[in-house]
């Protein structure tokens, strides 16, 4: 079952995708430069050598996907629940986020988003704090006006700051863009 992202498990669930995405396209590439060879007395210089050279770009891809994705893991059930208790009512969690900038690929592993605010938990391994809730707080900018941006390395911190989340109206439309903005920058 494909886990959508910014789900609990999207982060394991791609890596064994994109893993499965290398072997098939190389072994269907594999497999027809064979026939190729087969049906045309052991020359390469034909038709399926051009096919199964281009079956190397899906297979890059996925290949790129595998190895941003590799170094991180998925945050357990029990962890996930526990943010989601503390969740205020309209705010949206997401778990497992890889993004990636020009510059860095920053881990997440928990979001919210609502009520005005998204709050960030950064994930295990050395991050740039200041320079991930910069890239995050501009990009939310750019989609909804007034909202607070904070990222946070303490799993506690974190958990104080989704209790403390008041209730206050914003603009629906506004927060969807938000919600948007931030799963399109989920690998």
């Amino acid at each position: 079952m494909k886990v959508g992202r910014g789900e609990l498990g999207y982060i394991d669930g791609r890596k064994k995708r994109a893993a499965l995405g290398v072997l098939a396209m190389a072994a269907i590439g594999v497999g027809i430069f064979l026939l190729g060879l087969l049906l045309n007395k052991m020359s390469n210089r034909n038709i399926f050598t051009v096919i199964e050279v281009l079956f190397v770009l899906p297979g890059a891809r996925f290949l790129v996907s595998l190895i941003v994705m590799l170094p991180y893991h998925s945050v357990s059930g029990e962890r996930y629940e526990k943010v989601r208790e503390k969740l205020a009512p309209g705010a949206m969690l997401y778990a497992d986020l890889v993004i990636t900038s020009p510059e860095k690929v920053m881990h997440l592993d928990f979001a919210v988003v609502g009520n005005g605010q998204v709050l960030a938990l950064l994930g295990e391994g050395k991050q740039d704090l200041s320079y991930v809730k910069k890239y995050l707080t501009e990009g939310v900018r750019n989609w909804g006006s007034g909202y607070a941006v904070k990222v946070v390395e303490s799993e506690k911190a974190f958990l104080a700051d989704v209790s403390a989340m008041a209730q206050k109206d914003v603009d629906e439309e506004e927060e969807a863009k938000v919600r948007s903005y931030l799963t399109s920058l989920i690998v």
